[in-house]
């Protein structure tokens, strides 16, 4: 029997991973007897450069393969993208199908799409990337081949994908609604249903769901994400509240006024692989 190791939003380069990080995630994925490691997106903003050395490390100890999230494509032409969208794996009994996904606004239904638009090209990452299609027409054309994709398959499927699949996934909070605009799209479930996907693994909102079970199609959300918001950088300014006088609940200032400090540091390595190990979706096939 082979595991699969499902991870997501590594973001390599602006996490920082050294040796010792990639030392701990190899040895993290080789207590769970993984032998193959599929990143679904969002490894890091430099393909060539950060990309391609981590996967060739990882690749002397497991099988990898990956889908793109929005970041990894910064360096990438719209022809080198596409070539790497859509594999297809046969693992015996079922299909593991892997696609990048994207977005059409539909999570920010009170906006239009040129006012969704204005704030993507003032506020977004996704800006800096050139494409030839609008987001929505994007959306529709992966959507298409992932529908004509799925119908050929006669096998119970799992999917790996970075994009947000479900509404039930966006965000809440007032302040971070306008970027619901930017997680996915609906249109990724109502194809799921229609085929009977099994399983769904996504990443890209940086915000764990674990599993849960939506029209009969188990999704599963464990994204690493960046390490302000990783739980151990949260619980050292908690249990250290001298640290932080004001009380701010900002992630990225409680992170900025610790992540200098040696006994940040060593708690750093001293929960790593705890951390990475909430970040991992296990499949036996």
């Amino acid at each position: 029997m082979t595991k699969l190791a499902i991870m997501s939003d590594l973001h390599i380069d602006l996490n920082n991973f050294g040796d010792f990080e990639t030392a701990t995630l190899i040895s993290t994925l080789k207590q769970k007897d993984v032998d193959w490691l599929h990143m679904a997106g969002d490894i890091s903003n430099h393909y060539y450069e950060s990309s391609l050395p981590f996967f060739e490390k990882m690749a002397e100890h497991f099988k990898i393969t990956y889908n793109l999230g929005n970041h990894d494509m910064l360096d990438l032409t719209e022809k080198t993208i596409k070539a790497l969208d859509f594999q297809i794996h046969d693992l015996g009994d079922k299909v593991f199908l892997a696609f990048h996904g994207w977005y059409d606004y539909s999570f920010s239904p009170d906006k239009t799409e040129a006012e969704n638009l204005r704030f993507k090209n003032s506020f977004w990452f996704d800006r800096r990337l050139k494409q030839s299609l609008s987001d929505p027409e994007l959306t529709v054309k992966i959507s298409q081949q992932l529908e004509s994709l799925l119908a050929e398959q006669i096998k119970p499927v799992i999917i790996a994908m970075h994009f947000v699949p479900h509404s039930r996934f966006t965000m809440t909070h007032e302040i971070f609604k306008p970027f619901n605009a930017f997680l996915g799209s609906q249109v990724f479930h109502d194809i799921f249903t229609k085929y009977q996907v099994t399983d769904v693994v996504f990443g890209h909102a940086h915000r764990s769901y674990g599993s849960q079970t939506i029209d009969g199609i188990r999704y599963h959300s464990r994204p690493l994400g960046y390490v302000r918001e990783w739980d151990l950088t949260i619980d050292f300014v908690n249990q250290n509240a001298h640290l932080n006088p004001s009380g701010t609940w900002n992630l990225s200032k409680r992170y900025h006024l610790v992540k200098k400090r040696a006994d940040f540091q060593d708690h750093l390595k001293n929960h790593l692989a705890e951390e990475f190990e909430k970040s991992i979706t296990l499949f036996d096939i």
